[in-house]
């Protein structure tokens, strides 16, 4: 399991924002306070955040609080997301027949074509 510390970095990085950008993008959005030393002191393992600093960062990074306090691995969030895509391209799909197969194609080819953007 990861530390908080090592998640919000590894969330931070993917997004490319540095521990600054990261601090004025959450203080505008939440009208918070959150010092860029404060997040590298999380970041860093120094220091434990409050639940509702928790949740400010889940909530900026699209995860469930539980996620980022790795306290879930990734793989429950991604099979939540994969099911709800699976459910909106079917909707666009109505009349057509999707087999299992076919579902399997469509997402890999999702994944091919955002490969670049992780």
């Amino acid at each position: 399991m990861y530390s908080f510390g090592s998640i919000l970095k590894n969330l931070r990085t993917s997004k490319n924002l540095s521990i600054d950008q990261l601090a004025r993008q959450i203080n505008d959005k939440y009208e918070t306070k959150i010092s860029k030393s404060m997040i590298s002191r999380y970041e860093n393992n120094l220091a434990e955040p409050k639940m509702d600093v928790v949740r400010i960062f889940a909530d900026f990074f699209d995860a469930s609080p539980d996620y980022i306090m790795g306290l879930e691995d990734g793989s429950s969030r991604d099979i939540k997301k994969k099911s709800k895509a699976i459910e909106t391209i079917a909707a666009h799909l109505d009349e057509k027949e999707i087999t299992e197969e076919k579902m399997k194609d469509i997402l890999k080819y999702i994944d091919f074509i955002f490969q670049d953007d992780k």
